[in-house]
Parts: structure tokens; C-alpha cells; sequence
């Protein structure tokens, strides 16, 4: 998801990169190189003012970005991915939306885990020797990338709860009538209903804060988690914070891997049975 997203941002602003991101675009080399050193960072984009090596440094982020989406490349691959990212970011802050903080605050741990071979259009390589270490990194990598999601949102709940329009009800409203956040057409019938409102608001906080309660346990994951997809399927169409909530969802989704899969066998096993009673009633047939 993390390598889908970065192609979108990517091809969203292919047509317009020069003005987002190049040397004599809004930022311009100075300001790329400014705000870098004023952050304490760096960006690939600071080291030169060259045509040539901009568009380098811009098509190969797009590329890796590729090849992260396919699984490809393993973690090497990964962390360039990260390299080139945090690079567009630090060229325009702009365009930081929250998803971003998220990307680069969990990729050491995502470096951590098999993440890559989830999804992937190579065949998976024969089990190393050391598969136990490999599976200790992968499960601590798992493990710390969970508990940062937990932490997240628990402090989001406890952050609103001191807020005086979340204790009344009314945050939701002022945020959807925020300009950039204005969705002709749909907002004016939502905050029209203050119930709606008002329901919206305390179930943010209450779901934010006890998510990692919920997590905790095995049968409260999915509750947990479809929740929050709900949650973040409205941040992504209603305020526009498309990567923010696709990344939120893919980390979400990490809390019921097992539920998962353990639907994915029972389907195998149901298409089994389903195929040897059709194989069955042909033969009798015949």
C-alpha cells in the first residue's frame, strides 16, 4: 500500500514536477536546501540545481516506487524506496498531509519485516538458515509498527478529549466547513444534521481511545479495525486526506493478519469441498 501510494503521488504530480520539486520551482534549490538545514534533514533534491540530475534523482524514486508496489527487490529496494521518498518530501512540505510522517516514522520498522513478499510478482526465494532470525526481525518489526498505530491513536483521543469543541460535539462541524477541506454538494447536507455531528465527534474520540484496549484481544480486532476503516474511508473521501488514510488502513490492517488468513482457509477449504461435490454429482450423472 505504502509503495501504491507513493506511485499515485508520483504521477499525480508528474505533468507539474518541475514546478513542485525542481530547482527553479516553488521551493526553488535554495529553499529546498534552506528548509533541509533548518530541519536538521536532507533531500536528495538539495544536491544539485542540474536539469539532468533532477530528473534522475525524480524518475528513479518513481521507478523504485514501482518495484515496491510489486514486491519487488526485498529490502534493499525497500530502503531506497524510503530514501527517495523522505527526499520529495523534504523538496515540497507542502504536500505533507500526515500520510508522509506516517510512511517515514515506520519504515525502519517495515525494513524490519517481511512486508515486501506479502504481495509480490516473484517467486519466493527457498528458506534461508537463519529463517529464525529472519522471523524474529520480522515479528519485532511487526510488534513495534503496532504498538506506534496503538500509541497514535491513542494520543489523537486523549489530545481531543482536552479540546473544548470535541467535549461538545461540535469539532466535526468546524472542520468539514474548513475551505480545503469543503466538499461541495456533501458537506452542506452532513452538518446540516447536528446529531450527525455530534455522534461523528464522541465516536472519534471513544474509537481512537480505546482501540488499543480493543486490540488487546484476539476477538476484539476486528471491531477495532473496521471501525477505524470506517473512520479513515470518511477522512479520505469527506477532507481529502487520501494518503493519510490509506496508510493508517494498511497499518490497521496489520492487527488482524491471522483473522485473515484463517478466512483465506476456510474459503480454500469450502472451494475444495464445493469442487469435489461438483466432480461427484458429474460423475453420478455420466
Amino acid at each position: 500500500m505504502i509503495g501504491f501510494v507513493s506511485v499515485v503521488l508520483y504521477l499525480r504530480h508528474y505533468s507539474k514536477r518541475w514546478l513542485f520539486y525542481g530547482p527553479d520551482g516553488v521551493y526553488g534549490l535554495d529553499g529546498i536546501r534552506g528548509y533541509a538545514a533548518e530541519s536538521g534533514t536532507w533531500s536528495l533534491y538539495a544536491v544539485s540545481g542540474s536539469p539532468a540530475f533532477f530528473e534522475i534523482v525524480f524518475h528513479v524514486g518513481l521507478v523504485v516506487a514501482g518495484l515496491v508496489t510489486l514486491g519487488v527487490g526485498g529490502r534493499l529496494v525497500l530502503a531506497v524506496h524510503y530514501a527517495m521518498l523522505w527526499s520529495l518530501y523534504m523538496a515540497n512540505p507542502a504536500f505533507m498531509d500526515g500520510g508522509d510522517a506516517l510512511v517515514c516514522t515506520g519504515a525502519i520498522f517495515l525494513l524490519l519485516t517481511r512486508c515486501y513478499s506479502a504481495f509480490t510478482i516473484v517467486k519466493p526465494r527457498p528458506k534461508f538458515k537463519n529463517s529464525l532470525l529472519v522471523s524474529a526481525l520480522n515479528n519485532t518489526g511487526l510488534l513495534l509498527l503496532a504498538t506506534q498505530v496503538a500509541v497514535v491513536y491513542l494520543m489523537a483521543g486523549l489530545y481531543k478529549v482536552q479540546g473544548e469543541l470535541w467535549q461538545d460535539g461540535t469539532a466535526l462541524y468546524y472542520i468539514l466547513n474548513v475551505p480545503e477541506f469543503f466538499l461541495p454538494g456533501v458537506t452542506p447536507h452532513l452538518v446540516h444534521h447536528d446529531w450527525l455531528m455530534v455522534l461523528g465527534a464522541y465516536a472519534t474520540v471513544l474509537a481512537s481511545i480505546f482501540f488499543p484496549v480493543l486490540v488487546l484481544f484476539r476477538a476484539g480486532r476486528p471491531v477495532a479495525v473496521m471501525t477505524m476503516l470506517t473512520f479513515h474511508l470518511a477522512i479520505a473521501l469527506l477532507m481529502g486526506l487520501t494518503s493519510f488514510a490509506l496508510v493508517m488502513a494498511a497499518y490497521d490492517l496489520l492487527f488482524v493478519s491471522s483473522h485473515v488468513e484463517d478466512m483465506r482457509r476456510r474459503v480454500r477449504v469450502l472451494s475444495a469441498r464445493l469442487a469435489t461435490k461438483v466432480r461427484m454429482r458429474h460423475l453420478v450423472e455420466v
